[in-house]
């Protein structure tokens, strides 16, 4: 006896996206609770046009996309003289009532992002202090605060060493696991990527979205 489908928690049918020609079209993707997965593909294949349209943040050329979800931010620059914890709060800027005083839910938030993402002992550390893998995960903490269910990330491990770049990976599956979320994340670290995620994902040149442990190598083989 097998158990009730687990629902998605974000869908797209049939996308396209892109500025003037759509870099990809017919894509049909949906992510459950429990998704750990890998993007993959090119440069210029439209990985992050594909996270940006998921997020809201373009509107799709044609297509749909059901559900919501938070493109967690990378490459910004830590601001000295901010601490982990102020850069928290200031995800909760939203919710804040009079005189920016945030209520006990977000407050609560803000403890249980802290404490998911092992860095509670960072949190009155000024940002410029932190290392890029500290960082990283004061990022993805912000998506935490703000309740999201679907994370969405462009390179978080980018520019990373190899023991941050681990620890970004694992704490991702970790967080797809433990909390039930769904992640998508993009990456050219195949290697090691490739082994924490629970789905393999890769756009090819010609715009197709492929599926399954052999798609990046026919993708990036499409290239030869």
């Amino acid at each position: 006896m097998t158990g009730d489908p687990i629902s998605p928690l974000l869908r797209a049918s049939n996308l396209a996206a892109g500025f003037g020609t759509p870099l990809f079209r017919g894509v049909n993707l949906s992510l459950a609770p429990g998704d750990c997965a890998l993007l993959c593909g090119p440069n210029g294949s439209g990985k992050t046009t594909l996270l940006r349209t998921l997020a809201g943040l373009q509107s799709p050329v044609e297509g749909s996309v059901e559900g919501s979800a938070i493109l967690v931010p990378t490459r910004i620059p830590k601001v000295r003289g901010f601490s982990l914890e102020d850069f928290l709060r200031s995800s909760c800027f939203h919710e804040s009532g009079p005189w920016g005083h945030l209520s006990a839910d977000s407050l609560r938030a803000i403890d249980e992002a802290l404490d998911r993402l092992g860095i509670r002992y960072l949190a009155g550390r000024d940002l410029a202090s932190l290392s890029d893998g500290q960082f990283q995960k004061a990022c993805i903490a912000t998506a935490l605060v703000r309740r999201a269910a679907v994370l969405l990330l462009d390179e978080p491990t980018a520019f990373l060493d190899v023991d941050a770049r681990l620890e970004v990976l694992r704490t991702l599956r970790s967080l797809a696991e433990g909390r039930r979320l769904a992640i998508l994340f993009s990456s050219h670290d195949l290697h090691e990527a490739t082994r924490e995620a629970t789905r393999i994902l890769a756009l090819s040149p010609s715009g197709v979205l492929l599926e399954g442990p052999d798609a990046p190598a026919a993708c990036f083989h499409n290239l030869r």
